[in-house]
């Protein structure tokens, strides 16, 4: 990963402090993408600027606000992983690209896109969700892009890059090793053919999440399981990922036998990689689980997923591939 600052080099504890510049004389298309919200939001907004500078010969940037942790009250999870880019504040971005890329006649793209936010089009009044709103949401045009631009969205859909879907997956590799326990817990999933369950609720249930998104009762969860266990064996063995562990206890999501993770509440990237060893997911509608499903997708393997994202927006279908099973 390689993280400058002036470009930034990040501590394990998630702070920044000052490193010498690593000039880089080339002219070499720049893309910048702005990283906001938890660790899932963070890796699409990743994806689909490495597939682009892969593809274009030239660098990522990551563009952080000054105040990034107290803004999304979250943080910079993609340390963890195997990236590659530049990692910037918002208030050193200029000076910071201009001594980076000393020989690009424009390191700050003029070129910009902007995703289109889904809060634009929830019915909140009561109107209905506008027509087309899946050619809103995804911006055909970054496929075939191959100059600098500045992204700012969240980017949730496999069509950003599916073309470099190994690349995507080597990045998301972790840079440390995990501790005992997950590693025990890795070596257990790894042992025979397992299945894992993502249930979201946190913030989905409150008044104003659960008009956008909402929350799925236990049976959503019990039919999944039912399916895999009928398809792969009545003995399969469940592994269940929440952040409510009370509830998915209390409603026995994945049967009485289920082995509940609920100890990386400070470390969701050792979550994600427990769920990409099993072969089979079950989703909620969570981006977390998205990238728990499809970076653990293989060959024989099945991911369940909900028909229904957005629950104010029935018709937007571009975060769940066709090929996953949706119910």
């Amino acid at each position: 990963m390689v993280l400058h600052s002036h470009a930034f080099v990040i501590r394990k504890t998630g702070s920044f402090r000052n490193h010498t510049v690593r000039r880089v004389m080339t002219r070499a298309p720049i893309i910048i993408t702005t990283i906001r919200g938890g660790l899932a939001n963070q890796m699409f907004q990743y994806a689909v600027a490495r597939r682009l500078a892969y593809l274009s010969g030239g660098h990522v940037v990551l563009r952080l606000a000054d105040d990034f942790e107290a803004q999304h009250e979250r943080v910079f999870g993609l340390r963890h992983f195997n990236i590659t880019g530049h990692v910037m504040y918002e208030s050193k971005l200029a000076v910071t690209l201009q001594q980076l890329f000393p020989a690009h006649p424009q390191p700050i793209p003029e070129k910009i896109i902007v995703e289109r936010e889904y809060q634009e089009f929830v019915p909140y009044s009561g109107k209905p969700a506008l027509a087309g709103l899946k050619t809103l949401l995804f911006v055909p045009e970054l496929l075939a892009w191959r100059d600098s631009i500045q992204l700012a969205g969240y980017w949730q859909t496999e069509r950003y890059f599916a073309d470099v879907p190994n690349l995507i997956r080597h990045d998301f590799t972790l840079k440390d090793p995990l501790d005992a326990r997950n590693q025990a817990m890795l070596a257990r999933i790894r042992s025979r053919p397992s299945a894992f369950i993502h249930v979201r609720r946190g913030d989905y249930t409150s008044p104003y999440f659960a008009r956008m998104f909402g929350s799925f009762p236990p049976a959503y969860y019990h039919h999944a399981a039912q399916i895999l266990r009928t398809r792969f064996g009545a003995d399969l063995p469940f592994y269940v990922f929440s952040d409510d562990p009370a509830w998915v206890k209390q409603n026995q999501i994945g049967g009485p036998d289920a082995v509940f993770i609920d100890w990386n509440d400070d470390a969701p990237q050792c979550d994600l990689t427990l769920m990409a060893a099993c072969r089979y997911a079950v989703m909620s509608n969570s981006s977390f689980s998205w990238w728990g499903a499809w970076l653990g997708e293989r060959p024989g393997g099945m991911v369940i997923a909900p028909r229904i994202w957005f629950k104010s927006i029935p018709e937007f279908q571009d975060v769940v591939p066709d090929r996953w099973l949706k119910i």
